[in-house]
């Protein structure tokens, strides 16, 4: 038993040392640079619950595989170990954009969009009111909306199932999707928080773009509060290869804004918003 607490112990310690030394090496298959937003533990296989085998340090830039499961695969010297992706930010994420990206907003064909939460996972919940439901309802009339304009459409969930993050992202790049789109409710520890909001990853034109162009719609067709456009670090846009929005359709945690959110008028009305601003993007 000593023993073998005294190799692992050793492991660790040549494994760190190593990694310090080799910050950025990996298998010639990886595709990926990231950099830690934080110490990041390296796993013996990828699970929480496995043992550790050596620690990136705050702001490592590595290579990395995705393994579209949250994880990342990594071998130095011969050594192979995962981190989490949640603590990673792929700092190579713009380049790889445009190579997929169309040249031209005018091609846009293939549409992916996301109902957030399903299944087990109800997102924010409040007022009488569940953001999954409600996220679905809105993506079903936005997919209606799209098709009849001839776009071809993918959703990631069309029942009330749970989909993990990393299938979504999956779905999107493997289809190669021109542009992905995915629908909340929002919710604040404050009741008065109300209104709209769109997110983009990082420094993507594009998607900033897109999200501004989808905000203006909305805000102009529903007349409520314009919370503006942010960039945001939401797995689902940041591990997408094409121009990404997160759009937030209304407070649950706001009494006003959850009666709307459940108003089949107002429903139509973002997933108008949200199909103009599509077509205002494209033009």
């Amino acid at each position: 038993m000593r023993t073998s607490t005294a190799f692992g112990l050793t492991l660790l310690f040549v494994l760190s040392a190593i990694l310090l030394i080799f910050p950025i090496q990996a298998n010639a298959n990886t595709s990926n640079t990231g950099q830690t937003t934080a110490n990041l533990n390296i796993r013996a296989i990828p699970s929480t619950d496995a043992s550790i085998i050596g620690k990136f340090p705050k702001g490592t830039q590595f290579r990395y595989i995705d393994r579209n499961d949250g994880w990342g695969q990594i071998t130095i010297q011969g050594q192979t170990g995962y981190v989490s992706l949640d603590y990673v930010t792929p700092i190579q994420h713009t380049e790889a954009a445009a190579a997929t990206e169309p040249a031209s907003n005018e091609h846009v064909q293939r549409i992916v969009i996301d109902p957030g939460h399903g299944g087990k996972d109800p997102g924010a919940v409040g007022n009488d009111t569940m953001e999954k439901l409600v996220a679905l309802t809105i993506s079903e009339k936005l997919q209606n909306r799209l098709q009849a304009n001839g776009y071809e459409v993918k959703m990631t969930r069309s029942d009330d199932i749970f989909i993990p993050l990393a299938e979504r992202a999956a779905l999107s790049n493997d289809w190669r999707a021109d542009l992905f789109v995915s629908v909340h409710a929002n919710s604040a520890s404050t009741a008065a928080a109300n209104g709209l909001e769109s997110y983009y990853y990082g420094s993507s034109s594009s998607g900033k773009q897109l999200a501004s162009s989808i905000q203006t719609a909305m805000v102009s067709n529903t007349k409520r509060e314009n919370r503006g456009t942010h960039s945001g670090d939401f797995y689902v846009l940041r591990h997408t290869s094409m121009p990404a929005v997160l759009i937030e359709t209304g407070f649950i945690s706001n009494p006003a804004d959850a009666l709307l959110l459940n108003d089949s008028d107002y429903q139509n009305k973002v997933a108008d918003s949200i199909a103009q601003g599509i077509e205002a993007y494209t033009s």
